[in-house]
């Protein structure tokens, strides 16, 4: 059995951004572009899903490294989740949460700062195998989502 060392995994969400990160590094920036036409930035109250799924056909060196199901069977334990959050009705939205009264609405939780924009151009570089906005055989035409993307 492939035994991982716990890491901390957060994610800080707010009408702007949903950042996520390991070990208090960036890994991946998901921005609000429902103003540019993109529709499915988050609007619904947030949940925590873990799910697996064989992507080895197409989303790992395009499909040159295949997954190692030798391994399973896949467990994972979650611990010390924290939320800090605000409290809001699906049918009737509370506006209070966009709020600067909270920590996630100031300026500096608006984008990534000039260090985490280079932690995570580093793990990008470092890590990511697979980017569909820049998979021109599966996506000749990019999805509106990728227009502004960061590589």
């Amino acid at each position: 059995m492939l035994i991982i060392p716990i890491q901390p995994y957060s994610t800080r969400f707010n009408s702007f951004l949903a950042r996520f990160f390991v070990d208090n590094t960036p890994i991946r920036l998901y921005k609000n572009r429902v103003v540019h036409g993109v529709a499915g930035y988050p609007h619904r109250p947030m949940q925590v899903l873990v799910s697996l799924w064989d992507g080895s056909n197409w989303a790992t060196d395009g499909g040159k490294t295949k997954a190692n199901w030798t391994q399973a069977p896949f467990q994972a334990h979650f611990q010390d989740f924290n939320i800090n959050g605000c409290r809001s009705n699906p049918h009737s939205p509370n506006k209070d949460c966009y709020s600067t009264k909270y920590w996630w609405n100031n300026r500096n939780y608006l984008q990534l700062n000039s260090h985490q924009m280079r932690e995570l151009a580093a793990v990008r570089r470092k890590y990511m195998t697979y980017d569909y906005c820049t998979d021109k055989n599966r996506y000749p035409i990019a999805p509106v989502e990728c227009h502004d993307h960061e590589p």
